[in-house]
């Protein structure tokens, strides 16, 4: 008997200020969630970060319920974990309140017995196929845990099981792409028909075993960062995964789904050594000799140090208006990597935001030291495991994500100022 089932991840449903870009990503779940039914599929896996922050905007909630309601309409079982987007270690995430409605099942159970996490499975009960997994959170605090589960349990459990995760493993993530909470293949349990990731916003394929079971990673349905774009716009696919097994014979296959639903121009400039009247030349020379951007997203990525002048005298938002008024569909000119010659204190170089945010807090916390003044034991050891080196990024990484976080709708201004408190003071320990 053939068995088949659609592994989505990385939706960040919610992720873009842009209401275009917001409308596209939310299309293109939809149409994920589309061809699963026309498919038929038996059941759909989500690993994770399904919304873009753990308290979305409540008409983005709607229009997603209402997509998942159509899965569920059509007798399609929806499996689905948090990943660090979803994820909120000291309030409830909307991820809950849709699951306690009973619009998709949570596979990730466990109870702690001494010093292990025991997993429990689930079973599906169109394929009778066990699934389990483990959560993402916020900067790789769930790799900890992959040390702490009871492999025997997992692995003697008969059947054809499935593991869904939300994390880098460190052997299949490409060099391009932080290492930061990484986990090793060898932490994964042996003798499961599938591994299903999130996490690595790029497509990965690895056969464990060949022919017998595999670990994949879809990757986002469109991307929820201006890197994600770009790599769209280089040519990589995005979508997601149908994945066939063969009860008889023991043997999987995957079928990955590209969805397409907007095309892309993307340019680059590289400044380097230009004056500001020298990069706007280019810019509106690009700009005249674009090839039709009607309907289109249009990427230009300016980058390099400027010979003189600032960034900020370039007007970038005329382009960029100037792009719309061609019919362009989004126009997006990047500037994060464009320096000035006046910045001398810290050359910081990256393609996207948190990109940026990750080297200045490793270039800041490497300044960073004790004072020697400090003799209380207990303080010295908490600075040491809280604010000294990669402890110091990590706190200050989830610092800086839990003060992102909005203002609720109809949330009052003292009981979000008591959330961003109460968040504070679980990521300090105190």
């Amino acid at each position: 008997m053939l068995r088949k089932f659609a592994h989505i991840t990385d939706c960040h449903l919610g992720a873009w200020r842009n209401p275009r870009l917001k409308e596209i990503n939310i299309k293109a779940f939809q149409k994920a969630i589309t061809i699963c039914v026309e498919e038929r599929v038996d059941f759909i896996a989500i690993t994770g970060d399904f919304f873009d922050v753990n308290v979305p905007d409540l008409d983005h909630v709607k229009r997603a319920v209402d997509i998942l309601i159509q899965a569920r309409k059509n007798g399609i079982e929806i499996y689905m974990i948090y990943g660090s987007h979803d994820f909120s270690v000291s309030s409830v995430s909307i991820i809950d309140i849709l699951h306690s409605a009973g619009l998709f099942i949570k596979p990730i159970k466990f109870e702690q017995i001494k010093d292990k996490i025991k997993l429990k499975f689930i079973r599906d009960r169109e394929t009778s196929f066990k699934i389990t997994g483990l959560s993402g959170r916020k900067v790789g605090l769930d790799s900890e845990l992959y040390h702490l589960l009871d492999m025997e349990s997992l692995e003697s459990e008969e059947g054809i099981k499935i593991f869904l995760f939300h994390a880098p493993i460190s052997e299949l993530t490409p060099a391009d792409i932080d290492h930061g909470g990484s986990i090793s293949l060898s932490l994964l349990p042996k003798g499961f028909m599938y591994y299903g990731g999130g996490h690595l916003h790029r497509r990965i394929e690895y056969n464990h075993t060949l022919g017998r079971n595999m670990v994949i990673y879809p990757g986002p349905l469109f991307g929820s960062t201006f890197t994600d774009l770009e790599g769209t716009a280089k040519g990589e696919k995005r979508g997601f995964y149908i994945i066939y097994y063969d009860c008889e014979n023991e043997k999987i296959n995957a079928n990955f789904i590209e969805i397409n639903i907007v095309d892309f121009i993307f340019k680059t400039i590289d400044a380097n050594n230009n004056t500001v009247k020298q990069v706007d030349d280019r810019i509106e020379s690009i700009i005249n000799h674009m090839e039709d951007p009607t309907g289109k997203i249009v990427l230009i990525k300016v980058k390099g140090m400027l010979s003189s002048g600032k960034r900020s005298d370039i007007n970038f938002s005329k382009y960029e208006e100037k792009l719309l008024a061609k019919h362009a569909l989004v126009s997006i000119i990047n500037r994060n990597s464009l320096l000035s010659p006046e910045i001398t204190q810290m050359e910081v170089l990256g393609s996207d935001i948190e990109e940026i945010e990750k080297k200045v807090l490793e270039e800041r916390m490497a300044l960073f030291k004790m004072d020697p003044g400090i003799t209380d034991e207990k303080i010295r050891n908490f600075i040491n495991t809280k604010l000294l080196s990669k402890h110091g990024e990590l706190t200050a990484k989830k610092l800086l994500d839990s003060l992102k976080m909005e203002k609720i709708e109809n949330e009052t201004l003292n009981d979000f100022e008591r959330r961003l408190v109460r968040d504070a003071r679980s990521i300090m320990g105190v």
